[in-house]
């Protein structure tokens, strides 16, 4: 199943197409849900010594009450707390009857709710859902601050209570879930701003909901190994089959940058490299490099030198890939470099100090050749008119308007999670790792993605794959406080091969 990440109204929208377009009684939805729910928590609720689910007003709470009727049917003990029993939605008020009715133990009272919650080693808060705009009130800030204190397991269905689905702000006070069980879809709240930190582990669940009613509303797609597209290498192939690329960086101070994108792109397949650099660096450059050909052009004060830009003129119609950024540095120089770089018909990818250089030439972005970014938080301040808070709040919306903006730009937004962009699509790869948060990485991605470029031709997918790879290069049996640049690259071809038996 393609897991989709939806703003709350995207959610809602889908909610009711399948009851309006497709006729799917809203009952047989949350009997879907709970039944999804309970599947997951079964095991944990069996192994519970004392289990409650909390519930409040809505069909957030409903769910709750499905779940509590389902673990009596496979007799498991667990009790309800239902807080506000005078203002129930139309279907929880159907789940409300047939838990009176099979006399599952449980409470209306504040206190003998607290109670409960003190006793519990299992929580499942189904208090609040995806509807959720307005700030906590009493008796709710009460509860959830009891729930916070417990040192029980809390399992929150679709968003944990207190959290906006959308932007993921904590409104006032917020549930602190362990684990939350996303009802059909995953929310841009469980990733925006407090979304992180109150979520726990992640679990999407289907309930039912036709996958094509989600494709007229441009929602994000979770992107799962199984989405990774290796190019495929014919074995009656040659060197230029696999494309040629031009990577150009590194200055005195930043020669290891471009060495190691360099090193990464060719162990990602590329059939021929050839590395531009500044004269300065290079013999370190070419001590490390011997597969690659080095293209060295003229430097001034351990940088490239404008007559660098000439050079490039006369070489980049020789190449299926221009990659620049590495080390660079910030000078006019670069965004000189940068600019003749995408005035070619050739596919240009800008990372590190290139994405600085466009702050002033974002309109050599609209050409017809594709370009590929990838820039890291503080450089995507200098490709949208956004400072860095405004990109932190809302990362969904910086990306889509970008891509939006320049439909030939593939975006890749590195962050503690991945978004990748292109003209109406939006992918998230969510696959934290603090292995890959040190100097050198992103270098290493820059060259990953310029190796499979050069191999499939095409950007979005280069991206979507050469993301997913730099990060399952960093599950290494290493702490990840010791992974060293060199051992991302040294695992490059055992991700590859792995991938490839699939």
């Amino acid at each position: 199943m393609t897991k989709l990440i939806c703003t709350a109204q995207q959610a809602r929208q889908a909610d009711t197409l399948a009851i309006q377009q497709v006729h799917i009684p809203s009952l047989i939805l949350m009997e879907h849900a709970a039944l999804g729910c309970f599947s997951h928590l079964k095991s944990r609720l069996k192994k519970a010594q004392s289990a409650v689910i909390v519930c409040g007003p809505g069909n957030n709470g409903a769910d709750g009450l499905a779940i509590a009727r389902l673990c009596k049917d496979h007799q498991i003990q667990c009790s309800v707390f239902l807080v506000d029993p005078e203002h129930l939605s139309i279907d929880e008020k159907i789940q409300w009857e047939m838990i009176q009715a099979l006399g599952i133990p449980y409470t209306v009272h504040l206190e003998k709710g607290i109670q409960s919650i003190h006793q519990a080693d299992l929580i499942i808060d189904a208090l609040f859902g995806n509807g959720l705009d307005r700030p906590i009130q009493e008796p709710y800030t009460t509860i959830i601050q009891e729930i916070n204190a417990s040192n029980a397991f809390v399992a929150s269905i679709d968003i944990a209570s207190g959290l906006q689905a959308t932007t993921g702000n904590a409104l006032g006070v917020c549930v602190h879930a362990d684990q939350t069980l996303a009802i059909d879809c995953l929310k841009t709240g469980h990733y925006r701003n407090d979304g992180r930190k109150y979520s726990g582990r992640l679990i999407c669940l289907p309930i039912g909901i036709p996958g094509h009613l989600h494709n007229t509303l441009k929602t994000a797609l979770l992107l799962e190994t199984k989405d990774i597209q290796i190019p495929l290498r014919d074995n009656h192939s040659h060197k230029g089959t696999f494309g040629k690329a031009l990577m150009i960086g590194g200055s005195q101070s930043m020669h290891g940058a471009i060495t190691m994108a360099c090193q990464a792109c060719y162990r990602s397949g590329i059939g021929t490299l050839t590395c531009m650099i500044p004269d300065c660096i290079q013999k370190i450059v070419g001590q490390k490099m011997e597969f690659a050909m080095n293209l060295c052009v003229p430097s001034q004060d351990g940088i490239f030198s404008i007559e660098g830009v000439e050079t490039l003129d006369q070489e980049k119609s020789k190449y299926d890939i221009l990659t620049l950024g590495n080390g660079m540095s910030r000078n006019e120089t670069t965004a000189l470099f940068v600019k003749h770089a995408l005035e070619s018909d050739r596919c240009v990818l800008l990372d590190a100090d290139a994405c600085w250089a466009l702050k002033d030439q974002l309109t050599l972005l609209d050409r017809d050749a594709p370009v590929l970014l990838t820039p890291h938080l503080k450089e995507m301040t200098y490709l949208c008119q956004k400072d860095l808070k405004a990109i932190q709040e809302d990362p969904f919306e910086t990306v889509s308007a970008f891509c939006e903006a320049h439909p030939q730009c593939t975006l890749v937004l590195k962050s503690d999670f991945t978004l990748i962009g292109h003209q109406d699509k939006l992918y998230v790869w969510d696959h934290a790792n603090s292995a890959l948060a040190k100097g050198g990485s992103g270098d290493i991605l820059c060259g990953i993605l310029t190796g499979l470029y050069g191999q499939c031709r095409d950007p979005l997918q280069a991206a979507i794959t050469g993301v997913m790879i730099h990060s399952l290069c960093a599950d290494i049996k290493k702490d990840p406080a010791s992974v060293m640049p060199q051992d991302l690259i040294e695992q490059i071809p055992i991700v590859f091969s792995s991938l490839r038996e699939v």
